[in-house]
């Protein structure tokens, strides 16, 4: 893994560790999610494919209901992360 991939990874982690989705989860919980989105970011994915794996890993592998998480605000504030990533 390239240093800059790490960098990404690791803001990725941060941005959703701040989402608080288990408090008290260890940093590393969404560890495999967030590889799993920079993955799909670097190959091109959108707004619409970043918001069904996040909405897709929480219900799935977290167990959590569609209603209790805004999968689109969380897709977007990471599009908006990697747009921003992008221009640097």
């Amino acid at each position: 893994m390239s240093n800059r991939q790490y960098n990404q990874i690791s803001r990725l982690v941060k941005i959703i560790n701040s989402w608080n989705l288990i408090p008290g989860a260890s940093t590393h919980e969404f560890d495999t999610m967030a590889n799993k989105i920079l993955s799909h970011l670097q190959k091109g994915a959108d707004l619409e494919k970043i918001q069904n794996i996040i909405a897709s890993d929480l219900v799935a592998i977290y167990g959590f209901y569609n209603y209790e998480i805004d999968a689109t605000a969380f897709a977007q504030e990471i599009v908006d992360w990697w747009v921003l990533e992008q221009s640097v």
